[in-house]
């Protein structure tokens, strides 16, 4: 039989190769092109799919002992994990690009085809959304070391924290020296007596000034385990 064929159903009793040397309770899998081994106890836990394949009524597996699922191998690495693991279900999640919807609805239609009821009703209802808790912290005026120009984000794959910059442009007034003194600008306790009579009745003078201030917000991502 082709190796990529799906596996022909016969009912027990019905010899389709030699018998198997493998232990009863591991199982072999070629799922698309990957292979996996697992248990028939881990398989049957949660899968109705495995269910009916690993029960006494059918022989499905191929002369090796093995079985072929003609799926998707990556999807199936994570059906794999959660039937290992029900207790960690998947989170697909990027502190920068967020959730990883598309994979989620992908893997929501394997769990249907396996049979998997638990994870299922865990993906339906997008149980995954309550599980990842982000904190925001927001520094209106942040000083970093070096001079930021545009937008700018830093994150790092091994850090729970991701940080970003934005640029803004303020809007103040600056006192102004009746004299042009530089070093009075902006300091109206260091005009004199002098600056004073140089001021007359026109009272303080200000222009608009525009300074640059950087708004940093800093995101922590935790997972809530149940």
């Amino acid at each position: 039989m082709d190796g990529h064929d799906s596996p022909e159903l016969v009912p027990k009793g019905r010899s389709n190769g030699p018998p198997s040397s493998k232990p009863r309770d591991t199982v072999e899998l070629q799922v698309g092109e990957r292979c996996f081994t697992t248990t028939r106890e881990t398989l049957i836990s949660e899968s109705t799919y495995f269910e009916a394949l690993l029960s006494d009524r059918w022989d499905a597996a191929r002369p090796d002992g093995s079985y072929f699922i003609d799926a998707d191998p990556t999807l199936f690495e994570h059906i794999l994990r959660y039937l290992r693991r029900p207790s960690a279900p998947p989170i697909f999640y990027d502190i920068v690009k967020g959730h990883d919807f598309p994979l989620y609805n992908a893997l929501l239609e394997e769990a249907k085809y396996f049979g998997v009821d638990s994870l299922m009703e865990y993906l339906s209802n997008q149980q995954y959304i309550y599980r990842v808790k982000i904190n925001l912290t927001i520094d209106h005026d942040y000083k970093p070391y070096t001079p930021l120009f545009g937008f700018s984000s830093t994150a790092d794959p091994r850090s729970e924290t991701h940080m970003t910059y934005h640029p803004l442009w303020e809007k103040t007034k600056v006192y102004m020296c009746p004299r042009g003194i530089d070093r009075h600008r902006g300091h109206p306790l260091e005009c004199g007596r002098r600056c004073a009579s140089a001021r007359g009745s026109d009272g303080y003078q200000y222009e608009d000034e525009y300074r640059l201030k950087v708004v940093a917000f800093k995101t922590k991502v935790s997972i809530n385990v149940p």
